[in-house]
């Protein structure tokens, strides 16, 4: 795996917009009150065209960033890590050419988020809880309904700028 194949020019300029959307579509989703989030197609979407390692960083920047307007961000620091390196380990696996090899790229990074959602909640508030409807309904959703819009951006964008991205073997139809 060569890390500096994946951290072009244009990768640098997609992390802070990649940002902003997790930012925004977070946002946005938490005052519609939906049972969905959307708070990583940044994240997924630069660990599918520029690899796990800069959708892993462009997971913990979001964090960061949001960790200094709620505190509360902080110690789950680690899930949009995983989120980024799950993505994109999917991707690198051809697991973003076909929608139904998407749905279960969405189900593997689902349960990675969960599990270590819990762990870190265990650790930070001193016990386990568990929310079947988080677990079984919402975080698969979620992420099912974020790796496909990833999945569909990704066939939207012109010729021209997919050749330019480290990865574009990750998206092209198989």
């Amino acid at each position: 795996m060569d890390i500096k194949k994946d951290f072009k020019p244009i990768t640098w300029a997609l992390i802070p917009i990649a940002v902003l959307v997790n930012g925004a579509g977070g946002w946005l989703l938490s005052k519609l009150d939906t049972p969905f989030y959307l708070d990583t197609i940044g994240t997924i979407f630069v660990a599918v065209v520029a690899g796990p390692f800069a959708g892993a960083l462009t997971g913990v920047i979001t964090n960061v960033i949001l960790g200094l307007v709620s505190p509360g961000y902080i110690p789950y620091w680690p899930v949009p890590l995983l989120i980024g390196l799950v993505a994109g380990i999917c991707a690198n696996a051809g697991m973003f050419k076909t929608w139904w090899k998407v749905v279960l790229s969405g189900l593997f990074i689902a349960v990675t988020a969960a599990v270590a959602s819990a762990l870190i909640s265990a650790r930070v508030f001193g016990g386990v809880t568990f929310n079947p409807a988080y677990f079984l309904l919402e975080e698969p959703l979620d992420k099912i309904a974020t790796a496909l819009i990833v999945f569909v951006i990704a066939r939207f964008l012109p010729e021209v700028v997919l050749s330019r991205l480290p990865r574009p073997e990750n998206v092209k139809p198989e």
